[in-house]
This record gives C-alpha cells, sequence and structure tokens, in this order.
C-alpha cells in the first residue's frame, strides 16, 4: 500500500512540473510584452513630445521588467532542476 501512495505522489509531481512548464512561458512573455508596451508609450509619447507627463510608464516598465527578470530566472531554474529530478 505504500508503494502505490508513492507512486501516487510521484505521478502527481510529475504532471504539477509539466503544468509549470506549460505556464512558464506565458509568465514571462506576457510582462515582458505589457513592459514593452510601457516602455514603447513612455518613447513615443513622452521623448518625442519633450513631455515629462508620460514617466509614469517609464517607471511601470522599468519595474515590471526588473521584476520579471528577478523572479523568473531562478523560477526557470528550479524547475529545470525538478524536472531533471523527476
Amino acid at each position: 500500500m505504500n508503494t502505490t501512495s508513492d507512486i501516487r505522489k510521484q505521478h502527481i509531481k510529475m504532471l504539477l512540473v509539466r503544468m509549470e512548464l506549460w505556464f512558464a512561458p506565458l509568465l514571462i512573455i506576457v510582462p515582458l510584452i505589457i513592459s514593452g508596451v510601457l516602455l514603447w508609450d513612455w518613447y513615443a509619447r513622452g521623448v518625442l513630445t519633450q513631455t515629462s507627463a508620460f514617466d509614469g510608464e517609464l517607471f511601470l516598465g522599468i519595474l515590471l521588467l526588473i521584476g520579471n527578470l528577478v523572479f523568473d530566472i531562478p523560477f526557470l531554474r528550479s524547475v529545470r532542476v525538478l524536472r531533471k529530478k523527476l
């Protein structure tokens, strides 16, 4: 009975890793696109028209980009290590 329970737990772990792998591109690409749009909006509306009214877009774009890089790189490393472990 214990081995059946262990096999089931192992199967659930594999399914969770697979789900994380499916959502990883979404978790990485969407914030990058949004930060790119915010930075482009700041450049197109703020820099080219020489107004500082769009500096909030610059702040949000950089904050989102840095936050995405800080948290996604360790996430991808941990998923890769976990995938190799299973």
